[in-house]
């Protein structure tokens, strides 16, 4: 059997082209999971406060999250059959935080997260809003 220069530029044209089309569908699989990973959630607040979380200060744990953190800005609270602990996320409105799920809540079931505060003040403020969250890959 004789291989023409032809036959073989056409073989090797087919398999450039599968591999041009497997690597651009990898590509969109990608962006389309990314993007189902966005979807609306109930976001309250809450802070490190005795009303909030029912420690004192002089509490060893106050302040701790279920993790075993510290509470800090970008900690939020999440549904652990939800969410897992460790995950971050993006929250719509916050642009520049990517947050941390460190904690869990009493309150805190399915579709609803509990950003932390530094006050009191500030919880009440933000209040309690439908909002886009997206889990962020890691890596």
């Amino acid at each position: 059997m004789k291989i023409s220069k032809k036959n073989v530029f056409t073989s090797i044209r087919k398999t450039v082209l599968s591999f041009v089309v497997v690597l651009f569908i990898s590509l969109l699989s990608m962006i389309f999971v990314n993007s189902l990973q966005a979807e609306v959630f109930t976001v309250t607040a809450y802070c490190s406060c005795k009303k909030c979380c029912d420690k004192d200060p002089s509490n060893k744990w106050y302040g701790i999250t279920a993790s075993g953190r510290k509470a800090r800005w970008g900690t939020v609270a999440v549904d652990r059959r939800l969410i897992k602990l460790g995950s971050r996320l993006r929250i719509e409105g916050f642009p520049k935080t990517v947050f941390r799920a460190d904690d869990v809540g009493g309150a805190i079931k399915g579709k609803h997260i509990d950003l932390w505060f530094p006050s009191h003040r500030k919880a009440l403020e933000f209040g309690r809003q439908k909002l886009v969250v997206e889990l962020v890959n890691n890596g």
